[in-house]
């Protein structure tokens, strides 16, 4: 497996960082990576390096305003900016390898943005995997927070706020919050631009799940206190039968990546992946 790090520009002049991971032999399909909040796609290695031991080519972008990537901390002008972003991105990986199917991988904030992005601009994929979406979480109990970002994530989205994730939460593994807490590329800081954005981008997906036109593998913890795992099971019943699997993981908390049982989950991912990929 080797690794490399690249950057592109986005339509707004922002330098965005990728970290791409190749296998050995010639991989099956490229997977995109998109992370979780207050975080970079270096966070999702062990999910990158378990597909390219099953053969994929993966590559994560740091979103604007988070890890590598410029920006303000935390921070979104407009979903539709996020979305632009994406598929940018998503077209830098086309450009690289034109003839390799592409797929989109998304962990909580970003698992959200893959399902919003998929209904809203119908790109040319054959699977989408939302692991532990934020489609219900905390945040629908702080009155307060969501006053202000729809008050002022239109008069002020700069503001910047406490994003208040709990990162004793992350993980059933304790090393995993105290390495979150060392990281320098992790922060706990988003906008009222980034919290108007992100309503935008679950109302979007909820609404639109039925319409959903990508074979979707569902991920989730069933003791994730961070985004609650209803939002999955809701988002599943909803969704078209045919294209939707839905897979909850009993015990498991929010990273099922960090998790000690991951090798059960990747296990899991992989066939799946398999599946649409020899399906074609």
């Amino acid at each position: 497996m080797n690794t490399e790090r690249w950057t592109w520009t986005t339509a707004d002049g922002l330098r965005l960082q990728v970290t791409a991971w190749q296998p050995q032999d010639p991989p099956k399909a490229v997977i995109a990576l998109l992370h979780g909040l207050g975080s970079h796609v270096g966070r999702l290695a062990p999910v990158a390096e378990a597909l390219c031991t099953a053969g994929y080519a993966v590559a994560g972008c740091d979103l604007r305003g988070f890890g590598r990537s410029e920006g303000q901390r935390g921070h979104t002008p407009s979903l539709q900016v996020w979305f632009d972003d994406i598929a940018g991105f998503l077209a830098q990986l086309r450009r690289r390898d034109p003839a390799l199917p592409q797929l989109l991988y998304g962990l909580s904030m970003g698992a959200v943005l893959a399902l919003a992005f998929t209904v809203a601009r119908r790109p040319d994929l054959v699977g989408v995997v939302a692991a532990s979406p934020a489609l219900r979480s905390r945040v629908a109990e702080q009155r307060l927070k969501l006053w202000l970002v729809r008050g002022l994530g239109r008069l002020w989205p700069t503001l910047a706020l406490d994003s208040g994730l709990d990162r004793s939460q992350l993980s059933r593994d304790p090393s995993v919050q105290a390495s979150v807490e060392a990281d320098p590329l992790c922060h706990g800081t988003v906008t009222t631009g980034w919290g108007l954005a992100m309503l935008q981008a679950i109302d979007l997906a909820q609404q639109s799940a039925s319409r959903f036109p990508v074979p979707l593998l569902l991920l989730h913890g069933s003791a994730d206190a961070i985004a609650y795992p209803s939002g999955s099971a809701a988002f599943a019943a909803s969704a078209p039968p045919e294209l939707v699997t839905f897979q909850l993981w009993q015990g498991l908390g929010h990273e099922l990546h960090s998790d000690p049982d991951r090798e059960a989950v990747f296990e899991f991912l992989v066939a799946w992946l398999d599946q649409r990929i020899s399906g074609r």
